[in-house]
């Protein structure tokens, strides 16, 4: 069984103007959002035969040059591409050509009516102008009614305009992982929805960097972050507070030179590990030889920073976070309806650790799942010795239990 794709991503310019004027123009920025979800080798039919796991986030992305007016016609996709994936996020480059385009705007309207009447509203809308005006010309459009109740964002206010089409694809991640985080019939709060970061690490060291981190994630008004030297207050449990920031959000390991000896660095790394919560490495180690860790960061992505760029940091956190949501996505369609796979199924968003084995065996326990539970982790397959060690830990509790792939989950489903 091969649920629809969890995420597809829509992105709509007007061919007039996609590839004229200046850096950056509705290509560049096209090109960019392209980047943050798929890697430019990725084609549909490969996508298909490995599940994406490995590609990126595991969304699939495609692009609309349009002309409702010229000799050759191409219009925007109808609403019905809308329904091919569980969610789609449609981006629309409104620019002056686009706005004069009746025929295009209509087309338009009629997606974004359909995203507004469907069920729960699994599907997104993120207009972003090149400018200001174009997005006030498009609310005073006679044919946009609903098109234009939804909020716009001009490209202008992003940031510098050398990097403005990064921020317009950290944007474009941010409102895939709302998508993927509060679709309908899942329980979810305003905490788990936002992206939220948790940035851990040693004082001794870290203390700038964090600083750092903290003031370009404030700097994007989508975006959180927990800093205990902020987030906890005097007379509160300092350690739970800390235990409960970690399940509520992405943790930032700044993995300093001694970050891997402090004690609550550690802890912090194990919380995120216990809870599968998403988790990414920057590695801003600066000594050539490094001591042993308890710390093996399986299955984690990492960045390295020795140019200071931190909008890369904010990217590769918000496409790790993108990822895990089309993972789990997969996995709760693949369950829907059937309650006592549900009760028997836990998923975890990386490969198994002993300690994120621990706590979904844990979590399985606490729902009285019956012997034959099964824990579901991304491809590839465990391999060797490692497979069987996993295995057996998994049936030192439920004798029955399977620890598997997800491609290996969805082959044996009816």
């Amino acid at each position: 069984m091969h649920p629809p794709d969890a995420l597809q991503v829509l992105l709509i310019a007007h061919a007039k103007d996609a590839r004229s004027g200046n850096f950056p123009k509705p290509e560049n920025y096209v090109d960019a959002i392209r980047a943050a979800f798929t890697p430019w080798e990725a084609e549909e039919q490969a996508r298909s035969a490995t599940l994406a796991e490995g590609e990126r986030t595991g969304a699939s992305v495609k692009w609309y040059f349009v002309d409702g007016m010229g000799k050759r016609q191409q219009l925007p996709p109808g609403a019905a591409e809308l329904n091919k994936a569980l969610h789609s996020l449609v981006i629309i480059f409104v620019t002056s050509a686009l706005v004069k385009d009746a025929v295009c705007v209509r087309r338009l309207e009629e997606i974004a009516v359909a995203i507004r009447s469907a069920n729960g509203s699994p599907h997104g809308l993120l207009p972003l102008g090149t400018n200001e005006a174009v997005l006030a010309e498009l609310r005073a459009h006679p044919r946009a009614k609903v098109l234009n109740e939804t909020q716009g964002k001009s490209l202008e206010s992003l940031a510098e305009y050398a990097i403005r089409p990064d921020y317009a694809a950290m944007l474009a991640l941010h409102r895939a992982h709302l998508l993927l985080t509060s679709y309908p019939g899942k329980k979810s709060s305003a905490a788990t929805a936002k992206a939220c970061f948790f940035i851990s690490h040693a004082k001794l060291d870290g203390l700038p960097l964090a600083a750092s981190l903290r003031e370009a994630i404030k700097s994007l008004p989508w975006l959180d972050s927990f800093y205990d030297a902020r987030d906890i207050q005097p007379g509160d449990d300092w350690a739970r507070i800390l235990e409960v920031g970690v399940q509520d959000s992405m943790l930032l390991a700044l993995r300093t030179d001694s970050y891997d000896q402090r004690f609550w660095c550690r802890r912090e790394v194990m919380w995120a590990e216990r809870y599968d919560r998403p988790v990414l490495l920057i590695d801003a180690r600066t000594l050539l030889l490094a001591r042993p860790s308890v710390l093996g960061f399986t299955g984690v992505p990492g960045v390295r920073i020795p140019d200071g760029n931190l909008v890369r940091v904010l990217a590769e956190a918000l496409r790790e976070w993108v990822r895990i949501g089309v993972f789990r996505r997969r996995c709760t369609a693949a369950i829907a309806g059937n309650a006592s796979l549900a009760k028997r199924t836990e998923f975890l968003s990386r490969p198994p650790t002993v300690e994120s084995l621990d706590g979904a065996l844990e979590r399985l326990q606490a729902r009285a799942a019956p012997k034959h539970a099964l824990i579901v982790h991304p491809d590839p397959a465990l391999e060797g010795s490692n497979g069987t060690a996993v295995q057996t830990l998994m049936r030192s509790r439920f004798p029955k239990g399977t620890v598997l792939s997800l491609r290996s989950f969805l082959a044996q489903l009816p």
